[in-house]
This record gives structure tokens, C-alpha cells and sequence, in this order.
């Protein structure tokens, strides 16, 4: 099927390269079909190109005539066209946040009106903030969203290199990797399933417009790229079935006609070390470019562990090839290869409530001590292939065609119980194939009228072979120990508080060493079509609206087995005795289909290019979860939905200043949540929550003088379950904040470089980022919890012209701040939760020749 695709999008493109000669060195007056002009009712059509004053296109500039309700944006190439134009003289207006903008006057004719548009920029100026979140390039002032953007240059400054370091620049962004192959991303609202693969993600992850597999189809390396950008609330209605809480949009690096690249070396503390590169070359002029870029990065880990090893360590490395074909004018055809292997040594997850036989073992000395030594640990192999042909019928109507294939093995083996007891030991090994497919179609309707419309398939099978070995003699003796963590009323198991006297276990028989096995397959094939469209109703008001309807196809086949030891006792307080997590059970499936949707409706009224406000009303929508009880029977969990609302106002001063904030209101319904509890009739989700959330998102870049920027992000949010559920019952976690939810966050920092001699530069970019009080849970239990804390970074150095070479060193968490990166795991839903921590202070230097 692939190798089909393939073929035919290449056969394509070489008949019709055959039959159209190109046409080179005019101003972009290339589509003939719209030269066709009819002889009754001629057109005054406006087209152009713009670019800076180095002739490099500047994609996404707002191109306006004055007075008439005409307004495009221009596309990737920089080219723009206005169409249904009167004739006569009319004054042209281009902006772009970063450069002056530009009002010229223009006599228009009948036909074609061709010219170039060259933007200045101020001595001292923003950096230019592209996104193409709406499914064509626009500025982020014009977008009526909530939505940010981290680009190469701004990550290169302040040394970020993860997309964990992505996820502190935007507060907002929850992110965890608790193992190869098991990253996941949450806003306030959402579940990080980061390490649970029956939960399906609520953040949508993109990458060169391809909906990416969470966990275990996302990979922890960044490099390469162009911007990664950041949408919080619903955006189902661009971004599909998984976007409830938010999306993540990641834009590599794109091949083009300029031979350059660089070289990358550093290392660091704990014994980190990386080397990234990059290449592009043009191997035809203005037809044919490659370019190919990779990275090996690895650190010996922060932890360590009494039993054997290091944890929390590192070995990744990874590569990607990009070519981009223009065979003819308004053809073009772009091919993406990635390879990416990611080995981690085990993750330390601690019980910090459970001393063991080893004295002073504390988590804040990154000292611990897991009974599986060097058993444990994680890897990930990714490799996937994206195909994407564009056919332009001209500057802003043009067809997509996007053909992705994806395959991801993974394995881990963690000690679930934080402990040196051989109490509970995880291994997993999952496997994902997926294949996507999408055709949209980009279009502008008298310039007055742009938007975009599509179709899309996703054939996505996962398998998880799930193994556990536990001893109920050790979960209890977890249990029993005087400093034991205190579960919520919901526990698995009837455990009480501290000191456990007359506990409902004494005298129970417990049994020794046991082990079991879950199989789980999973095949979601999603058919997906929306509409999108922005109308120009008046001079300065503008409708926005869209909406996405959604039918999948979803099978899960279960299997559970005892495969060893004793029988588990403890499962009979769930029903799964003899096991001790599922009933074992021969292999059954359950078959579910769905129809939703998903809208949004939006007013913007756009005083000028400088200044705009926006209000967003959006439904989004998370599908329905196929699981299995504790007893393997099949339960489906109901959908989750959001009805949105959000105001919004976006600045630009002076193209120094750049200000943008939101205030939104939110309903959620059906909250999918993860039980504590093991209650028979029960599984790992529940979704039969209500909650409230509001609160304000605010972000600044200014540019104070020549070479000194400051940027600054700051969150505000109150969110709370209702007493009661949809069922009408009281709701378990009624009164409860959402996980990972604090009331305040933000980040703020500067970037500065100054000039010491001519071509001896020097430069340092100082960053804090800071979280208040939050909850790791929804059961919001107070061991599980974090104290606001804060991490201060820089990174420094010194820049050559010539060569163009910059050494610098860097810095994270300077003032060693301890805080959990993560708490509760699998081990929360066995009575035994863990923590893992975060980072301590990391310190190292690098190297970089750009050519």
C-alpha cells in the first residue's frame, strides 16, 4: 500500500513535469489556469512576493488593501495574491511582526498586477513569530487562539534541547518520560498517560503535520527544527480526535536551495555527552535539495542505586533525511525519513515512605535502592517515513496530499514497588504500527474568505505485553511498616491509616512469589473530515469557525495470565484471584464504533495590524476508552467533553513589544480520571466526572535595545471537581484540583549579546521557571504532592564572525532545587505509590561551527 502511494505521487509528478516547461525569473506569474480571464467580467488581480532586504520570502506577512475587505496572509514561499480588486490607484499595507510596516500606493490595471514587496527592519526589533496552527502560515498576532511558539533560534539561545526543556519555557505544558518509549504531554484538565497505555492521550502531537502515537511513539530527542508550537483548550476542530486539552505542532527543518549546515559537540556533568549535525545541500538549483541532520546524546544518570547502576541515564541517538522536489512551478513534493533509538537506564521510582534494611537512603541524595539492579531499564526504536505533495492552483488555493507510515518497538523493565523487596516488578514490551493518510484542500474566496478543508484516515495497531511478578508477603510488608503512605478511602486494598492496628489482614493467608501476564492488542481506524474558514465580514470584524466530525473504529482483544508461583491473595479483594491485577481470562475482544464532533466559533475584531481582540466559543471532544475490569470483563469508558470559552487580546508595540493574553472558562464532562481503588466491577479508568476550570494565560517578548530581549509566560488557574458526577452520585473526587494544575506558573528570562571587538561577540541568556503548590493526582493526597519551587538557568559564552563558531557554557536548576518530576505510577494503584525526582543541577560547555 505504501510503496503503492509512493509510486503513483511520483509517477504524477514526472507526467506532469513532462507536459508544463517551468518558467523562471519573473515575479511569480506562473498559474496559467487563472490566467484565463473572462472577456465580460475582467479581474484585477494583485500578486506578489514578499521578502526582507536579503531577498529571503517571509512567509505569513498580512497583506491588506486599505478600505477594501481584502486579506491574505502570505504562503510558505512568501508569495501573496489579492484577486476581485477594482481598478485604479489603492494603497497596499504589509506587515509582519518584526518588520516595519509597509503602505504602498498602486495604480492597478485590468489583469495582473505584479510586484515585489520588501520589508524593512527596525535597528531594534521582535523576532518573527510564525504558525501554521490554522493549516496555512500566519503571524501569531492574527490567530485567534491561545497558542505559542518556540523557534530554533529563541531554544538555541537558551541552550534547550529537550522537549523537556520545551515543556519549562511553556509552563502551561505538563511533559513526562518516565522510560524509552513512554513520553506524554498534558495541560491542566488532561491526564499525562505518560507509562498507561489503555488511556488514550488528550493532547494532540503533530509533527510536520502527522498525528504522532502516545505513549510510545514519540521520542525525546529535539533537534533540527524549525519551532515547535504550543495550542492550550480545545483544538479538536484543526487537530483531531486527541486535541482536547491542547496540541503540539513540531516543524523540522525543511531542505533549501543553500549549501550550510553545522557541527555540534559538548559534554557535562554526570557524564553527558552530545554531538548534533546538520547539512543542506542543493543538488539542483531552485529544483532539487537534501538535507540531513542527526544527534548522539548520553549521561550516565543522576540516581544511584545501592543494588547495581546508575538511573535516570541516557543513550539516545538519532538521524533525519529531508528532500524537496519542485519539478515544476506549482508542484511540489517533500520526503521525510526518521530513525531514532533511545536506551535509558532504569528509572527511579522510590517509595520514600518505606525505609528497607538500607539505612539513610533519601531520594533528595538521589541514593536508592531497587532490588532489580541492573535488570532495569528501557529502549525504544522509532522509524517512520512521511510523503507530502502540495499541487498549487495558486498562491492560496492548493491541494495536500500527506502519506505517513510509522513503526515503534519499545520494552521496560522498572520496579513498580520503589523498594529493595521484590514486592511488585513491571516489564513491558509494546509495539505500534500506523499508517495516516490526509488530503486537504487550502483556499481564498475573493480574499476575503480563507480556510481550509480535508479528509483523513488512521490505521493505528498497538500490542502490549504486559508481565508483573509481585509477593503479597512483601506488598504487605510495604503496607505494615510504621511510616507506611496513607492511601485515600479508595485504596485497592483495606489498608488503614498508621499504626495498622487489627488491619482486615491479619491472619489472611498471604502468598509468596507470583507472576502473570496481560496481552493486550489494540486497532483504531479513524475517519476524519472538517471545515475550517475565517470571513471578513466588516473592515475590522472578522468570523472564525470550523467544525470536525470524527467516526472510529476501535478493537481491543484481552488476554490475562497466571503463569507462575502461588496464587496471588490479595486479588480476591478485586476479583482477580488468582492473579493480582486481572482475572485471567482467555483471549476476548471488544469491538466499539463512534461517531462525534467538534466545532468552534470565534469573533475577532482587528483594530489594526497592531492590535486585535477575540472571542472563542469551541466544543472538544476525547473518544470514547475501550479497558477491561479488574474481573476481564470489557467496560467502555464515555467520551470526555469540554464546551470552552475563552477572550483573548494581541499587541504589538513598536514591533518591540509583543503581548498577548487569554481569559478562558471551561466545562468538563464525563472527566476521565485514573481510580485508586480496585473495587470489583472496576478498571484503571473512570469517567463519570464534572469539573470547573478558568484562569488566564499571558505571554511578552520585548525587545528593550539592540541585543537584549526578555520573554516572560505566566499562568493563572482554579479548577475543582463538582460534588456530584454525571450519574448524579457523589463524586469521589468531589472538591479535588485537577492533577498537575498549580494556580501559578510562569517563566521569564533574557537573551543579550553585545559586541566586545569587530567580529568577537559575547552572549548569555539567564531563565527562571517557577510552579506554585500542586497535586501529582486527582485524589490530590497529601504525600503525593509538590511545594512551589523554582529553576534558574543560563547559558553564556562568546561568538565568532568568522569563523562563525560560538563556545558557550550552560547551566540548569543552579540553585540545586529538589522536586519530583512525577508521583504515584503504577505502584499508586497497587497501595504503593513512588516518586521519581527531577534533575539536579546540570553543568556542562559546548561547541558550534555553523557553515
Amino acid at each position: 500500500m505504501k510503496r503503492a502511494l509512493i509510486f503513483l505521487s511520483l509517477l504524477l509528478i514526472v507526467l506532469t513535469a513532462i507536459a508544463q516547461p517551468k518558467t523562471r525569473d519573473r515575479v511569480k506569474r506562473k498559474y496559467r489556469n487563472v490566467e484565463r480571464v473572462s472577456e465580460n467580467l475582467p479581474q484585477v488581480i494583485f500578486r506578489g512576493l514578499v521578502r526582507d532586504i536579503n531577498k529571503i520570502p517571509i512567509p505569513g506577512a498580512s497583506i491588506e488593501i486599505e478600505g477594501i475587505k481584502r486579506l491574505v496572509h502570505s504562503n510558505e514561499f512568501g508569495q501573496f495574491m489579492l484577486s476581485d480588486l477594482p481598478t485604479g490607484r489603492l494603497r497596499l499595507k504589509v506587515s509582519c511582526i518584526g518588520y516595519r510596516t509597509k503602505t504602498s500606493d498602486f495604480v492597478l490595471q485590468a489583469g495582473f498586477n505584479d510586484h515585489y514587496v520588501a520589508l524593512d527592519q527596525e535597528r531594534v526589533h521582535l523576532e518573527t513569530l510564525i504558525s501554521s496552527s490554522q493549516k496555512r502560515e500566519q503571524q501569531i498576532p492574527d490567530i485567534p487562539s491561545a497558542v505559542s511558539v518556540v523557534n530554533n533560534s529563541f531554544a538555541d539561545r537558551l541552550s534547550v534541547n529537550t522537549i523537556e526543556g520545551i515543556a519549562k519555557i511553556i509552563p502551561v505544558l505538563s511533559y513526562l518520560e518516565p522510560g524509552a518509549g513512554k513520553a506524554g504531554f498534558s495541560f491542566p484538565g488532561t491526564i499525562n498517560n505518560a507509562g498507561f497505555t489503555e488511556i488514550s492521550p488528550s493532547v494532540a502531537v503533530f509533527s510536520d503535520e502527522v498525528p504522532l502515537t502516545q505513549p510510545g511513539g514519540i521520542s525525546p530527542l529535539f533537534f533540527d527544527m524549525e519551532r515547535v508550537e504550543v495550542l492550550s483548550g480545545p483544538q479538536n476542530t484543526l487537530f483531531g480526535r486527541n486535541a482536547l486539552g491542547g496540541a503540539l505542532h513540531f516543524v523540522s527543518k525543511k531542505p533549501d536551495n543553500y549549501l550550510r549546515g553545522f557541527i555540534q559537540a559538548g559534554g557535562g556533568n554526570y557524564g553527558a555527552k552530545e554531538v548534533t549535525a546538520a547539512v543542506n545541500v542543493p543538488v539542483i538549483n531552485e529544483m532539487l535539495f537534501i538535507r540531513a541532520a542527526g544527534i548522539y546524546s548520553a549521561s550516565n544518570g543522576y540516581v544511584e542505586n545501592t543494588q547495581g547502576g546508575t538511573l535516570n541515564g541516557t543513550n539516545n541517538y538519532g538521524g533525519r533525511f529531508s528532500l524537496r522536489f519542485l519539478p515544476v512551478y506549482n508542484h511540489k513534493l517533500d520526503v521525510t525519513l526518521n530513525y531514532n533509538k533511545n536506551d535509558h537506564s532504569g528509572m527511579a521510582f522510590m517509595n520514600p515512605w518505606f525505609a528497607g534494611e538500607v539505612e539513610d537512603l533519601r531520594i533528595e541524595k538521589y541514593l536508592i535502592s531497587l532490588n532489580r539492579g541492573e535488570e532495569l531499564g528501557s529502549q525504544q526504536e522509532l522509524i517512520d517515513g512521511t510523503l507530502t505533495y502540495r499541487y498549487f492552483l495558486n498562491e492560496h488555493d492548493y491541494w495536500t496530499l500527506i502519506s505517513s507510515f510509522r513503526k515503534s518497538n519499545a520494552s521496560d523493565a522498572w520496579d513498580a514497588d520503589g523498594t529493595d523487596l521484590p514486592a511488585l516488578g513491571m516489564d513491558d514490551e509494546i509495539k505500534t504500527d500506523k499508517f495516516y493518510q490526509e488530503i486537504r484542500y487550502n483556499f481564498s474566496r475573493k480574499s476575503r474568505t480563507n480556510g481550509s478543508a480535508g479528509l483523513s484516515y488512521n490505521h493505528e495497531r498497538n500490542s502490549r505485553w504486559h508481565g508483573i511478578s509481585s509477593s503479597d508477603q512483601f506488598i504487605y510488608e510495604i503496607f505494615s511498616s510504621p511510616g507506611n503512605f496513607v492511601m485515600p478511602s479508595e485504596n485497592r486494598y483495606p489498608v488503614n491509616p498508621q499504626p495498622l492496628n487489627d488491619s482486615p489482614l491479619a491472619g489472611f493467608p498471604l502468598s509468596g512469589p507470583h507472576t502473570e501476564e496481560i496481552l493486550n492488542e489494540q486497532l483504531t481506524q479513524s475517519a476524519q473530515a472538517y471545515f475550517h474558514l475565517t470571513y471578513r465580514l466588516m473592515q475590522r470584524l472578522f468570523l472564525t469557525g470550523g467544525v470536525r466530525g470524527f467516526y472510529d473504529r476501535v478493537q481491543l482483544a484481552h488476554e490475562s495470565l497466571f503463569t507462575g508461583g502461588s496464587e496471588s491473595k490479595l486479588g480476591q479483594f478485586t476479583g482477580s484471584a488468582p492473579n493480582l491485577l486481572y482475572l485471567p481470562f482467555e483471549k476476548q475482544q471488544l469491538t466499539k464504533n463512534n461517531m462525534s464532533f467538534a466545532g468552534e466559533a470565534i469573533i475577532t475584531y482587528r483594530w489594526n495590524e497592531n492590535l486585535n481582540y477575540y472571542l472563542k466559543a469551541a466544543r472538544g471532544i476525547k473518544p470514547q476508552v475501550l479497558l477491561f475490569t479488574w474481573e476481564s470483563q470489557p467496560m467502555v469508558v464515555k467520551a470526555e467533553q469540554v464546551n470552552s470559552a475563552e477572550a483573548g487580546l494581541k499587541t504589538t508595540i513598536k514591533q518591540r513589544v509583543y503581548w498577548s493574553a487569554a481569559g478562558f472558562y471551561r466545562r468538563h464532562i464525563n472527566v476521565q480520571t485514573l481510580q485508586w481503588g480496585g473495587t470489583p466491577g472496576n478498571g484503571l479508568l473512570a469517567g463519570n466526572g464534572k469539573a470547573t476550570s478558568y484562569g488566564i494565560e499571558t505571554t511578552v517578548r520585548a525587545a528593550l535595545v539592540k541585543g537584549i530581549d526578555l520573554f516572560g509566560n505566566y499562568n493563572w488557574l482554579q479548577s475543582a471537581f463538582d460534588s456530584t458526577g454525571v450519574d448524579g452520585n457523589e463524586f469521589i473526587y468531589a472538591g479535588n484540583s485537577f492533577a498537575r494544575a498549580p494556580e501559578h506558573s510562569f517563566s521569564a528570562g533574557l537573551t543579550a549579546k553585545a559586541t566586545v571587538l569587530k567580529g568577537l561577540h559575547l552572549f548569555a541568556s539567564p531563565w527562571y521557571t517557577w510552579k506554585s503548590h500542586f497535586w501529582f493526582t486527582e485524589a490530590n493526597s497529601s504525600g503525593l504532592v509538590q511545594n512551589a519551587y523554582g529553576l534558574l538557568n543560563i547559558n553564556a559564552g562568546v561568538e565568532l564572525d568568522n569563523p562563525k563558531v560560538a563556545l558557550s557554557i550552560y547551566g540548569t536548576n543552579l540553585l540545586e532545587e529538589f522536586y519530583h518530576s512525577s508521583a504515584g505510577h503504577w505502584g499508586g494503584m497497587f497501595g504503593m505509590p513512588t516518586v521519581m525526582p527531577g534533575k539536579p543541577r546540570m553543568l556542562g560547555a559546548k561547541v558550534k561551527w555553523n557553515f
